[in-house]
């Protein structure tokens, strides 16, 4: 054998021991990755288990959440609405809302338009509502000329409101544009999603909240005001945009009213009153509670053990500044009037701690009107 020949076979064998060195390496790192992929997904599952078990607000993003874990969304901040009347999330209670942060001036909010607009026209008339809530990207897209020209231009349709204090985007932690956040008809929180993309899944979620009913979406403690207001006339409800009732109200009322805030204890002007009469909502003069029924609670706010009716009030849950509370509401305007406990008097053991900004005594009257 030459020279030349030994070194060919040489090379050969070479070649023939790294292709095998290199085959086992694969095959080496195939087996490492589908365990490592095992124990991810595992680790995931545990995760994922342990965050369902723990009962805290899931803020996770592309994720289904459930009702029963599925965070309260916030409330619009103040803005120029166009193409609809000022509205605010409870008048949109038992609608499927789709909010969508976005700017004229952004590339990728533009390309996500055309399934917005889509959906919007397909569910409607079905139950839901997109809200386009445009928070600019420079000074040039806060002005409302501007974004005005280009919502018609863009063809849109659906309610579009400013956020050029960014108080809506805070609120809802928004990151970058464009970012989809979908509620369900209780105002909760059931996905989100940052950029483009995900339609599909989008339009499956919008399906799936509609055909939720009211009672499958309550929790147990979640008791809305459908039971109480059962005796209530639809055609007798009280339905105003928010400028409106910020209109009728002072200050002091539509923030407690409309904004759910609590005037300070022992300033409210039915805190030690011993009057006798009627106690009727200040917004729409709806009877709410007697003086027969209201007592001394010490809390520094009117108090009283029952309502007029189970007609006359509605109950939800409130989980604002980290505690669970029953809020109180008007049955017929849906004003906000206090809190209830289970710490009242005989006979049936509540406390209806209310607002005096809330009420108004009409005396000597039993509440017929």
């Amino acid at each position: 054998m030459n020279r030349h020949t030994l070194n060919l076979a040489v090379f050969a064998l070479a070649a023939v021991v790294l292709t095998g060195a290199a085959l086992s390496w694969a095959n080496a790192q195939r087996r490492n990755n589908r365990k490592t992929s095992a124990a991810t997904a595992q680790l995931q599952n545990r995760a994922e288990a342990a965050t369902d078990e723990s009962g805290a607000p899931d803020t996770r993003r592309d994720v289904f959440i459930s009702a029963r874990r599925a965070p309260n969304a916030a409330k619009f901040g103040e803005g120029t609405w166009l193409n609809s009347q000022p509205t605010t999330l409870e008048n949109l209670r038992g609608r499927v809302v789709l909010v969508d942060f976005w700017t004229f001036g952004c590339y990728n909010c533009r390309n996500t338009l055309p399934t917005l607009k889509r959906l919007d026209a397909q569910y409607r008339n079905k139950g839901l509502t997109i809200v386009g809530v445009h928070a600019p990207e420079s000074d040039y897209e806060k002005g409302i000329e501007n974004v005005r020209e280009a919502v018609q231009r863009l063809g849109i349709k659906y309610p579009v409101v400013t956020d050029n204090d960014y108080a809506t985007w805070r609120a809802y932690g928004v990151q970058a544009w464009p970012t989809v956040v979908i509620l369900d008809k209780q105002g909760r929180i059931r996905f989100t999603h940052i950029g483009e993309g995900y339609y599909e899944q989008q339009e499956q979620i919008i399906q799936k909240l509609l055909a939720e009913t009211d009672v499958a979406t309550r929790t147990a403690e979640d008791k809305t005001d459908l039971s109480q207001q059962r005796g209530v006339n639809m055609e007798e409800r009280v339905v105003k945009s928010e400028e409106e009732w910020r209109a009728e109200m002072t200050p002091q009322q539509f923030h407690v009213m409309r904004e759910k805030g609590t005037e300070r204890a022992f300033t409210g002007e039915y805190d030690a009153s011993k009057k006798h009469g009627m106690y009727v909502c200040s917004a729409c003069g709806n009877p709410l509670f007697s003086s027969e029924a209201k007592f001394d609670s010490g809390t520094g706010w009117p108090s009283f053990y029952q309502p007029v009716s189970e007609q006359s009030v509605g109950e939800h849950v409130d989980q604002a500044y980290g505690m669970t509370r029953t809020e109180v509401v008007c049955a017929r305007c849906a004003s906000h009037l206090g809190h209830v406990f289970k710490d009242g008097p005989r006979p049936t053991g509540l406390r209806y701690c209310m607002n005096s900004v809330a009420l108004k005594l009409n005396e000597n009257n039993s509440g017929q009107n």
